[in-house]
């Protein structure tokens, strides 16, 4: 187990046990995850798409959008930036200057299998369906439709958090509702059916909730 996976597990369960975050250790994690980045995803993304990106012959600028549970996806533009500039770090792909290129082996990078992409379809008994491109938004709909005010009513945790409130979270992601509510997507599809399907029974709403 890496120092990341410690700290999140350590996060994890201080967050359940109703423990706050000291500001240490959400700098620890920012740099742990900066880490990882640097020395293990961006070698990586280097190797796979610079002999492919190469073929294009103006400028573009590619945005890996991650969110954790969700299908990864990638934004492109030919803006010279999609955000502000002072909120972003800029990492060379590139070998630096001098440096030699590392020599090709008939070793392959591999990685931990990753899960295929799902997302959520609701359907409503009578006969209306949700089924948006990510499985947060699908979500988030739903509880719109439902009522905001009688979901957060129903009291539902997570990650020792209120599913629905007005508390914002300094480290696992949340999304802005109407009526000043903050709603916790920070899972993955199959829990987001769980929590859907929680919803349902409480509230009698008959819902049909499918991972596809």
């Amino acid at each position: 187990m890496t120092k990341l996976e410690k700290l999140y597990q350590l996060i994890n369960y201080s967050k359940e046990v109703g423990l706050s975050l000291n500001e240490e250790m959400l700098q620890k994690a920012d740099q742990l995850e900066e880490e990882l980045i640097k020395n293990e995803v961006i070698p990586r993304l280097s190797e796979s798409i610079e002999p492919i990106i190469t073929q294009i012959q103006r400028p573009i600028v590619l945005v890996v959008d991650y969110v954790p549970g969700e299908a990864l996806s990638v934004r492109l533009t030919r803006k010279r930036v999609i955000t502000e500039e002072g909120d972003t770090k800029q990492y060379s792909l590139a070998p630096l200057p001098n440096k030699e290129r590392t020599k090709k082996t008939d070793k392959t990078i591999t990685s931990s299998p990753k899960s295929s992409w799902t997302g959520l379809v609701v359907t409503f008994p009578n006969g209306k369906i949700i089924n948006n491109r990510y499985a947060y938004e699908t979500l988030i709909e739903v509880v719109e439709t439902v009522g905001i005010q009688k979901v957060a009513a129903l009291g539902l945790k997570h990650v020792g958090l209120d599913f629905i409130g007005k508390t914002r979270d300094d480290f696992y992601n949340q999304h802005e509702l109407a009526g000043d509510y903050l709603i916790l997507t920070h899972s993955s599809t199959d829990k987001k059916k769980r929590q859907l399907e929680e919803i349902s029974e409480k509230l009698g709403l008959g819902l049909k909730v499918e991972v596809v």
